[in-house]
C-alpha cells in the first residue's frame, strides 16, 4: 500500500473566525435580553393567577362556613365576646377549605397560642402564601400580641404565616382626600375609632361589631371586599417595596387574630398611617403592609369578595372607591373599579 507523503496537503476544516464568533455571541446576548423581560412577565402573571386562586379557596371556605353556621366567621376575635376563644378566621375555616389534616391538629376549644396548638400553628399552609411575596417560605417568631392564654409560656413560638387578611372596617375619613361626595354620603365626616359603626364595618368584622350574615351585607356581596392582600409580614415593607425592618409583634401568623386590619390609607412617601385620616394618607395600597393593603404584584392587588369572586383592583383606584367596597352596609354606590 502506497503511503501518503508526510508533506501532502490535508483537506482544510471549516471553522468560525473570531469576528464571526463575536457576532454570534452578540446575537445570543440580544435574544436573551429580549427574552428575559418576557419570562419575568410570564412568571409575574403566573404568580398573580396563583394568588387569585388562593383567595378563591379562602373565599369558598368562608362561604362554606356560612352555609354550615348561618354566619360568616369572625374576622378579629380578640375574646370580645364573653367566653370567647381567641382565634383567627383563617384557623376557623380550615375544615371548610380542604385543610382537615391541620384542622385535626388544632384544638378549637383553646386559644390559638395555647401550648396544645403549638404544633398546628407552626404549619405553613400553601394557599395562605402568595408566590409573588419575597422570602418564601417564612415563619413568624416575633412575640405575639395579647391577651394570652393561661398556658402561654412567653416563648416566641414559630407560627406559619399568611399574606391574606380580612378587613374589619373602614376606620377614618377626610372628605378633602379624593372629594368623596355624591355616592359616598357616609364619608362626609372625619371619624376615629369607628370599628363598630354599622355603616363602616366589613364582612370579616371584629366580634364586638356583631356577626355578619347575608342579611347584614346590604351593599351586596358582589360589591363588598371580604379578604385583601397585606403581604410580606413579619418583614415591614413600605412604598416601592422598600424593606423597613422587622415588625414586632409581627402579626404574620395565619392563626393570629391580631393580623386583621381596618382600611385607612397610607402616606405615599413614608407609608405612615398615623395620624388617622391625615390628608397626606392618599395611598390605597402597597405603601404599608403593617395594617394596610399590600401586594407584590405590579399595578394593584387581588381581593376576594363576599360572593366568592376574586378581582384585581388597580393601585390607581381612589380611596373613595376602595373604602366603599370595604363596608358591608355603607349604602354607597361604588363606581367601576
Amino acid at each position: 500500500m502506497k503511503e501518503r507523503p508526510i508533506n501532502a496537503s490535508l483537506p482544510r476544516r471549516a471553522a468560525f473566525t473570531l469576528i464571526e464568533l463575536l457576532v454570534v455571541i452578540a446575537i445570543i446576548a440580544i435574544l436573551i435580553g429580549l427574552l428575559l423581560p418576557a419570562v419575568q412577565k410570564v412568571r409575574a402573571a403566573a404568580a398573580r393567577l396563583s394568588c387569585s386562586n388562593n383567595l378563591k379557596q379562602m373565599a369558598l371556605g368562608c362561604l362554606n362556613y356560612e352555609s354550615a353556621n348561618q354566619k360568616f366567621p369572625i374576622g378579629d376575635n380578640r375574646a370580645d365576646l364573653p367566653g370567647g376563644v381567641y382565634q383567627s378566621w383563617q384557623a376557623v375555616i380550615l375544615p371548610y377549605e380542604e385543610q382537615t389534616a391541620i384542622a385535626n391538629q388544632y384544638d378549637y376549644t383553646r386559644d390559638y397560642d395555647d401550648t396544645v396548638n403549638y404544633t398546628a400553628i407552626a404549619n405553613q399552609i400553601k394557599i395562605y402564601n402568595c408566590p409573588a411575596t419575597p422570602m418564601q417560605p417564612r415563619l413568624d417568631t416575633t412575640p405575639d400580641e395579647g391577651p394570652k392564654s393561661a398556658s402561654y409560656t412567653g416563648k416566641n413560638t414559630a407560627r406559619g404565616v399568611t399574606d391574606y387578611w380580612g378587613i374589619n372596617a373602614m376606620e377614618t375619613w377626610v372628605p378633602t382626600v379624593g372629594g368623596c361626595t355624591g355616592s359616598f354620603p357616609s364619608f362626609s365626616s372625619y371619624q376615629v375609632g369607628n370599628d363598630f359603626d354599622p355603616a363602616r364595618v366589613g364582612i370579616l368584622c371584629r366580634a364586638a361589631a356583631g356577626v355578619t350574615t347575608f342579611a347584614t351585607i346590604t351593599d351586596g356581596t358582589s360589591n363588598t371586599i371580604m379578604i385583601a392582600e397585606s403581604a410580606g409580614r413579619p418583614t415591614s415593607y413600605g412604598p416601592g417595596g422598600a424593606t423597613l425592618g422587622q415588625l414586632n409583634p409581627g402579626e404574620a401568623g395565619w392563626s393570629d387574630p391580631n393580623g386583621a386590619f381596618k382600611f385607612k390609607g397610607a402616606n405615599p412617601t413614608t407609608g405612615a398611617v398615623k395620624p388617622h385620616g391625615a390628608a397626606a394618607n392618599t395611598c390605597v395600597m402597597s405603601c404599608n403592609n403593617t395594617n394596610e393593603i399590600y401586594s407584590f404584584h405590579t399595578g394593584g392587588s387581588n381581593f376576594a369578595f363576599g360572593d366568592g369572586s376574586v378581582h384585581f383592583i388597580s393601585s390607581s383606584a381612589s380611596l373613595c372607591v376602595v373604602g366603599a367596597l370595604v363596608t358591608r352596609a355603607g349604602g354607597e354606590v361604588a363606581p367601576s373599579y
